[in-house]
């Protein structure tokens, strides 16, 4: 990429941000919680770079990132300060360097169950940040030139179809079968399906 004279790179005034000054145990003692807690920062700053393809647009989403982590954080210090550095030591001092939840489930129960109580606020289940999940952002849309796709912001649908209840197993004879191209398992999908 190639700079000109009409280039305007933000100064750093504008670039000037309270840093999230935690250590990288610390970090992942407290990511599940930090990521639902900032969900929405995070969705915002992310729909930004994705679609303005510039990172001097996105400075404001990124300072909203850094100050709800920051308020994160102090809220973690002021109401599961002895909880949550139990975890986040028994993480740094795991074997091998490897920082696993594996070797500390006994201070992470301690600190989920803290969080829960006292800063209601709950580890999302296994596989929530996987799922599809609609952010309305009130940014108004690029209109870049150059970018592919519609220029047009659709609004999020709400609606999601029920999955199939075990009585409409009758309708997917493959359910009952097993896979297309052999069978793995197919006991275990069975009894999953007409307990």
């Amino acid at each position: 990429m190639s700079f000109t004279h009409d280039l305007k790179l933000p100064s750093y005034d504008e670039l000037e941000c309270p840093v999230v000054n935690v250590s990288s145990p610390a970090l992942r003692a407290g990511s599940f919680h930090l990521a639902k807690y900032c969900d929405l920062q995070f969705k915002e700053f992310m729909l930004c770079r994705q679609e303005e393809q510039d990172p001097r647009k996105c400075v404001k989403e990124g300072k909203d990132v850094s100050l709800c982590s920051i308020d994160f954080f102090r809220k973690v210090r002021d109401s599961c300060n002895d909880t949550f550095t139990t975890f986040w030591t028994c993480l740094d001092n795991a074997r091998e360097g490897e920082m696993s939840f594996n070797y500390c489930k006994q201070e992470q129960r301690a600190f989920e169950q803290c969080a829960k109580d006292k800063m209601n606020l709950e580890r999302p289940e296994p596989g929530y940040f996987s799922m599809v999940r609609m952010h309305d952002s009130k940014r108004p849309v690029p209109s870049d030139p150059f970018r592919l796709g519609s220029t047009e912001r659709h609004p999020p649908k709400l609606e999601v179809p029920d999955p199939p209840s075990i009585s409409q197993a009758n309708e997917y004879p493959e359910a009952r079968l097993g896979m297309k191209f052999g069978q793995r398992k197919p006991w275990m999908f069975e009894a999953k399906l007409w307990e």
